[in-house]
């Protein structure tokens, strides 16, 4: 049985984080603050949540299944590509290098 829980709380707290990280990507100076923490690239703010692969979801880092006292604890949420969340189930996750260096460089 999921320790998980699904109530309204929880819904506000997805909708809260979804709209900071969409806040925090209009503005190029805070944009790197509501990247995917796993692969690093931009997520796409104006799908909706869950929606496709690059869509925005909530991921904790600490997984609830093993941690489910800090499901609702703000500091254990993470912005991140509904497909890297899903990916990386609840393992460590493989962290991006970022973007390559341009050739110039």
């Amino acid at each position: 049985m999921s320790k998980r829980t699904h109530t309204r709380e929880d819904q506000r707290q997805r909708t809260e984080f979804y709209e900071s990280g969409k806040i925090l990507d209009a503005d190029p100076a805070t944009r790197h603050l509501s990247v995917c923490w796993i692969c690093t690239l931009r997520i796409d703010y104006e799908q909706a949540p869950g929606t496709t692969t690059d869509s925005h979801t909530l991921d904790h880092y600490y997984p609830v299944e093993d941690f489910p006292e800090l499901q609702k604890d703000p500091d254990n949420f993470r912005h991140a590509h509904f497909d890297c969340n899903s990916s990386r189930g609840k393992g460590d996750a493989e962290r991006g290098l970022g973007d390559p260096m341009p050739s110039w460089w």
